[in-house]
């Protein structure tokens, strides 16, 4: 075992090579050393920087938390959880989505702790992610998108860098239909302004690259929010280049370290995060592409050109997802055989063979 496990470990007898437990008191000023390895894992299994990030801000308070209360990882029971939410409402993260991001990351570190037999059992075993409604959370809300917008565009918020970059956000997802993944991988050269985003009936074209490449059309409240957000990236001192990316993110809370890009998980992570502020509802990405889906239909755009501007790759997708909007369920094509389906196939066979029974002629008679 290495050094960066705990130091209070009992020493296996007779076969050296079998791994042990400790059986001790956790030695909290180990906690670093393992902090260290599992984001060093993370980079092994290829994730991304804002994700590595992310872990090592939630767990490095959640360490700290640890030190300062002397408590053992496997002791972090109901209890101590409430106590961690107030120290996490001290370092600034009060809000339902940052708490729920930190629980599920320190779960993840405590899951690694156990695989690399450093503890033996873990707390949170049988926490599980939260789960949101699928059709309650299908897509937003008219009155709920406007919420969200101007809550954004208030006053007190027109000059803040990450309001800015959070409505421009919202309403490329919710005016365009992008996916979290297209937006993230917007730059400067994909949008087109036609003419200036200061003038009235100003409107930009938005060239999505991907796999289904389209051109979707943007309004003029769209426009000025871009041409503001190219003016914060200034501010902040990132590049608004043609090949520079649209949105940057944030690496810590103090938002002193910045990041040009926005990954994909970001920009999931950010649409959660302001919906769950704003309107106390998590809804994603997804529903506010869907918002914008379901308003062409509405304004009466015919479903091709709907699908080809949202990238749909045929009708049948567009279907489902309609047929889904309504409230409908498909119905399940995989049933399980039970006992009596499985007697009636049987006698179904020993009809065609030949040998039938009373019960397989009243089947096959008509």
């Amino acid at each position: 075992m290495s050094e960066s496990t705990e130091a209070n470990t009992v020493e296996p007898k007779g076969d050296e090579s079998a791994p042990s437990l400790s059986t001790t008191q956790f030695r909290t000023d180990k906690l670093t050393p393992l902090l260290l390895r599992f984001l060093n894992r993370l980079k092994q299994t290829g994730k991304s920087v804002h994700t590595i990030s992310a872990y090592r801000n939630d767990l490095s308070i959640f360490c700290q938390f640890l030190i300062k209360e002397q408590l053992d990882p496997r002791d972090f029971q109901s209890q101590f959880q409430e106590r961690w939410t107030a120290h996490l409402g001290s370092r600034g993260r009060k809000s339902p989505a940052s708490v729920r991001r930190a629980l599920m990351s320190v779960r993840t570190f405590l899951h690694f702790l156990v695989k690399e037999k450093i503890i033996e059992r873990s707390p949170m075993l049988e926490c599980k992610s939260p789960r949101q409604p699928a059709h309650d959370l299908l897509m937003v809300k008219p009155e709920h998108y406007f919420t969200l917008l101007n809550a954004l565009n208030t006053r007190e918020r027109s000059t803040d860098p990450k309001a800015i970059r959070d409505l421009a956000l919202i309403q490329i997802l919710g005016e365009c239909a992008l996916k979290a993944s297209e937006a993230a991988f917007l730059k400067w050269s994909d949008i087109l302004f036609d003419g200036n985003p200061s003038e009235k009936e100003t409107t930009l074209t938005l060239r999505v690259a991907g796999q289904n490449e389209r051109m979707v059309k943007g309004n003029q409240d769209l426009a000025l929010t871009l041409w503001r957000l190219r003016d914060a990236r200034q501010q902040l001192g990132l590049p608004t280049d043609p090949q520079a990316k649209l949105f940057f993110g944030f690496l810590n809370v103090s938002r002193k370290l910045k990041s040009d890009g926005l990954h994909r998980h970001g920009v999931k992570f950010v649409v959660y995060e302001v919906c769950d502020e704003i309107l106390g509802i998590p809804y994603n990405s997804e529903s506010l592409r869907n918002h914008a889906i379901l308003r062409w239909l509405e304004f009466g755009i015919s479903a091709q050109q709907v699908a080809q501007l949202a990238g749909y790759s045929s009708l049948n997708s567009l279907e489902r997802f309609r047929i889904k909007a309504r409230g409908h369920r498909r119905p399940n094509r995989r049933l399980k055989k039970t006992e009596g389906s499985a007697s009636t196939e049987k006698m179904r066979r020993d009809a065609i063979n030949g040998n039938p029974s009373d019960s397989s002629k009243e089947l096959l008679s008509p």
